[in-house]
């Protein structure tokens, strides 16, 4: 038997020796990252991602987590925040949460799109009068002057999140 009998004998029984034929360390695996590790919150790579980012995990999130993950080991660097969660210091930030950038995109597309709305309804006021299809006289956004109409139309498409009284003060400051 040749010596590259040999060698293909040894890697085929042995895993660690092809890892570090290839140039990886034997001490640890190499592990490949999937597009959801990235996105997959049951996954322990997506939570090492984020905690070194800074966002930790709520209780029910680690409930899920740890739920989604209970056959396989916990990693040490998960055990301080599940000890923070049976103490019940896993809380969410106080405060309202920070704009996306979808909805502040929504919000400057509906405030550019308010006066077009409202030069139509106060034309459609002096031509026809603002009675509307039967469809529409029906809707909670056809009623009250053309000014807040144009405010309830441009909230019902685009900021639904938004009382149309809140988006006329972002409007008009």
């Amino acid at each position: 038997m040749g010596s590259k009998e040999r060698y293909q004998e040894k890697t085929s029984l042995n895993p660690q020796s092809t890892s570090r034929a290839n140039g990886a360390s034997a001490s640890k695996p190499k592990q490949t990252d999937s597009i959801y590790d990235h996105f997959d919150k049951s996954s322990f790579r997506f939570w090492e991602r984020a905690i070194a980012q800074g966002r930790f995990p709520t209780s029910p999130e680690l409930a899920d987590l740890l739920e989604a993950n209970s056959g396989d080991a916990i990693p040490s660097w998960l055990i301080p925040i599940i000890v923070a969660g049976l103490r019940g210091k896993l809380k969410l930030p106080a405060g309202r949460p920070p704009a996306t950038v979808l909805q502040s995109m929504h919000l400057q597309l509906a405030v550019a799109m308010y006066p077009r709305y409202l030069s139509w309804l106060k034309a459609r006021e002096k031509r026809w009068g603002l009675a509307g299809w039967p469809l529409i006289r029906e809707s909670d956004w056809w009623t009250g002057p053309p000014h807040e109409r144009a405010a309830k139309m441009l909230t019902a498409r685009w900021l639904p999140h938004m009382d149309w009284r809140s988006f006329l003060n972002r409007v008009h400051s």
